[in-house]
This record gives C-alpha cells, structure tokens and sequence, in this order.
C-alpha cells in the first residue's frame, strides 16, 4: 500500500514537472521551427504555432498512425495540456536526419539562451527519469542526432543484450528474466554517479529480489511462499513505477497481541510478534533517499513552495515542498518502524507517530489496473507489456525464529511465543504481447468485460 501510495504521488509528482517544463520548452520549440519539419511538426502537435509544410504533414501523419509512440497513456490522459506534451516530446524522441541535425544544432548554438533552455530540459529528464542511451547522443555532442532523447532503464538494456535483432523465444518473459539476472548476479540496479530518479526507484525495490543480502537478512527466516510474494511484488511495483516514466522511458524495438488465560492457576502469557509493516526496512530507505534526489531536480525549475502536484481533477492545496518533505518522513518512519520491529534499532515516538497516522489515513484508490509497453518485437509486429489486473490478498505467517529475552517485572508466568497471521495486498502482474496499446480507462474496461486472467490476457 506504501508503493501504491507513493505511485499515485510520483505520477501527479510528474505531471507537474512536466507542465512547469513546458513553458522552457515553448519557447525553444518556437525559435526552431522554421528549421526543422520534425520540431515544426512537434510543435503544432504540442499546441505551439508552426509553419505548416507537406513535410511537417507526413511527419504528423506517420506518427500518429503508431499507438506505439503516440498514444498518450498514464497520467498524460488527465487533460489536453499534459496529452500535447506526451505527443510533442514522442514525435522530438526520434532520430533526426543529418541536415536537420545539422541546422537544429546551428541554431541551438547562435543563442546563449537557447543553449540554456536545451540543456536545463535534457539535465531534468535525465534527472527526473534517466540519462539516454550511449548509442542516442544529443545535439549537444557534435556527432549527436537526437533533439530529445529518450531515457535509458535497467529493463530496455536488458532487452537489448539479450535479443537485439535476434528472434525473441517463446514464452520468454522480460520480468522474469530480469529477476533472474538480478539473483544470478549478471545485472545490479545499484545507481552511479549519472542515474536519475527512475534508477533510484528501481534500486528501492531490489530487497524484494536479494532480501538475504540485505542488513535486515540477518534478522529474517523467509519461506519459500513469501519468497514468491515478494518476487510477484517487485515486477507488480516495477511496471507501476514505469508507467509514471512512460513518455521519456525507451521503448526499444527487437528482435524479431497478548493473550491471557488460567490454568493450575499459573499465568500463561501467549508473546507474538510484532508487524505493522513488512520487513524491508532497505527498501523504505532507498524510497526515501529518491524523494531527496527528486527534489534537488525540480528546485532548478523552479521554488517548490510554488508548485503543486497534479490530479485528474486538477492542482491539489498543498505545495510540492511540503508534499516531497511528508512522501520522504513516510518512508524514512517506515523504515525505522521495520527496524524498530526486526530488533536492528529502536524507532523514536515521532517515528513511530508519523507511520501511526499513515496506517490510520483513509483507504488508497484501489484501481491501479494499467498497462505499459516494455518494447515492441519486430519479429512479431506486437509489443510486449507489463499490466495490472487488480489485487488479490494472502496470508502472511509470521513467527520467532529466534526468541527475544523477556524480563518479567511481577508474578511468575509462563510466557509462551507464538505465530501470528496477516492479511497483505498484492497487485497482480502479468506480462504479454498485445497488438495495440490501452489507457487506463480502456484497459480497466477490458478487464471489466472479460473478468479472469485468461480471459484477459488472451483478448489483448
């Protein structure tokens, strides 16, 4: 619930960087358009006027034909401005020809504030989501024929080592794999030096995946069940957090309690453990310490104190400032209330206060269902997705491997430990070929419609 609630927060996070972007990009799209039928074309498309060229026209056309690369989807459906967005910024991520390059990168360099204004965006994509991939220059490197790039994942470099133009196998899974790979040691979401925030979220998640090698291991026993939970949550959360990163991601193209009771009159006293949270005090960490990152990023587009997160329904009253400071304290008090309960390190009253009052906030929205592309097989004219389908809930055994030391303060009881059992809530995660890409809404009346996972798979 934790991941969902920083889900919906990093989307309306999102959407308003993307609009307070937008104006920088105005004014640089405005000023180039007369040299390029791909920006004049973007442009229009972005609500910005244009000249209009038969060029610019087969261009808009050409595109607007590939769901795969315009079809706003996420939070870009939410209103007119942030769907011309999607489409501007889709239409400028592809290469350019090498005259238009050439006078795109000449005009870039006549003006210092056109310099400014081209590099300020591709640092914040590049912070906000990922740098591009090395093969992707920008027009700022004299070899480079991207205008705006598109960014780099841990999933599209993967995608890319293992298929390339080699035919993709059947049944092949990219999530799977990509679990794999992290277990087998051949892959790490560790970030450099140079990863933006989209890097940071996925590295928040890899306790899911290597939970022994992480400090809270030494206080944990992990069945083989809540093992496969685990494994099902960090693919659910993975595409959750890619469909937030949807427009500026790569999408590559391959391949072909206590008890008390009385008995002979002694006191028997039943001690279970405590968990109000799940054990993975890492990853509530790593959560925290990307808000951080996401902050430094946005304060170059402007005071957070004047920005506010977006909604379908609009701006919301609180600021961004205050917003990311409250996102970032129920992460770090998740953490240390994992901490606090797996015996590493005591939580402190405030800690423990503020998760108290986010156990207690009203229910989440439940429907999170989506899809998001991962990358389109050539071989096979489909694109392969990541989806949610709804939830399903399990329970989760919870007992002392180790037995803590009890002081007894009076009388002489018994004190036997005992397991306990929690519900928990796991989105449910499937990934497939579709031959056309659905928002939101059409993907949640699609599950409507057919109902069961086969079903719903097997319409797509």
């Amino acid at each position: 619930m934790l991941a969902v609630k920083a889900k919906l927060f990093d989307d309306g996070l999102y959407a308003a960087a993307e609009m307070a972007a937008q104006s920088g990009k105005r004014t640089l799209l405005s000023a180039l358009v007369g040299l390029s039928p791909r920006v004049a074309a973007a442009a229009r498309l972005g609500g910005i006027r244009a000249p209009e060229s038969a060029e610019a026209e087969r261009l808009t056309n050409e595109f607007l034909r590939d769901d795969l690369k315009s079809k706003p989807i996420g939070f870009f459906t939410w209103s007119d401005s942030l769907r011309q967005i999607f489409q501007q910024d889709r239409l400028l991520q592809e290469q350019l020809s090498a005259e238009d390059a050439a006078a795109l990168r000449k005009g870039i360099e006549a003006s210092s504030e056109l310099r400014r204004l081209y590099a300020t965006y591709l640092d914040l994509a590049a912070r906000l989501t990922n740098p591009p991939p090395v093969e992707t220059p920008d027009l700022r490197n004299p070899a480079g024929s991207w205008f705006l790039p598109p960014s780099r994942s841990h999933e599209s470099e993967l995608v890319k080592r293992l298929y390339g133009n080699r035919p993709i196998p059947e049944g092949s899974s990219l999530a799977d794999t990509l679990v794999e790979e992290l277990q087998a040691g051949r892959l790490t979401l560790k970030p450099t030096g140079a990863s933006g925030w989209y890097d940071l979220q996925a590295w928040a998640l890899e306790p899911l995946v290597l939970l022994e090698r992480m400090p809270e291991a030494a206080r944990l026993q992990i069945g083989p069940a809540y093992r496969r939970q685990l494994r099902e949550l960090f693919t659910a959360i993975i595409a959750l957090t890619r469909e937030t990163h949807v427009k500026q991601a790569e999408i590559v193209r391959v391949g072909a309690s206590l008890g008390w009771r009385w008995l002979d009159r002694r006191v028997f006293v039943s001690v279970e453990p405590e968990l109000t949270t799940e054990p993975i005090p890492t990853y509530y960490e790593r959560r925290a310490e990307g808000y951080e990152v996401v902050r430094e990023a946005l304060e170059s587009l402007r005071p957070l104190k004047t920005m506010r997160r977006l909604t379908p329904d609009g701006p919301v009253p609180t600021s961004l400032d205050e917003e990311l400071e409250e996102m970032t304290e129920i992460f770090r008090s998740a953490a240390a209330v994992a901490r606090h309960e797996l015996g590493m390190a005591p939580a402190s009253d405030v800690q423990r206060s503020a998760f108290s009052r986010l156990v207690h906030e009203p229910g989440l929205p439940e429907d999170i269902r989506m899809m998001v592309p991962v990358f389109h097989d050539a071989g096979r004219a489909r694109t392969k997705v990541w989806a949610i389908l709804g939830w399903v809930t399990r329970p989760l055994g919870v007992s002392f491997a180790t037995p803590p030391a009890v002081e007894v303060l009076s009388g002489r009881p018994v004190v036997k430990f005992v397991g306990t059992n929690r519900q928990i809530a796991i989105p449910i995660f499937a990934e497939t070929y579709t031959t056309r890409l659905l928002t939101r809404d059409e993907f949640r009346a699609h599950c409507d419609r057919y109902k069961t996972r086969t079903a719903i798979l097997e319409n797509l």
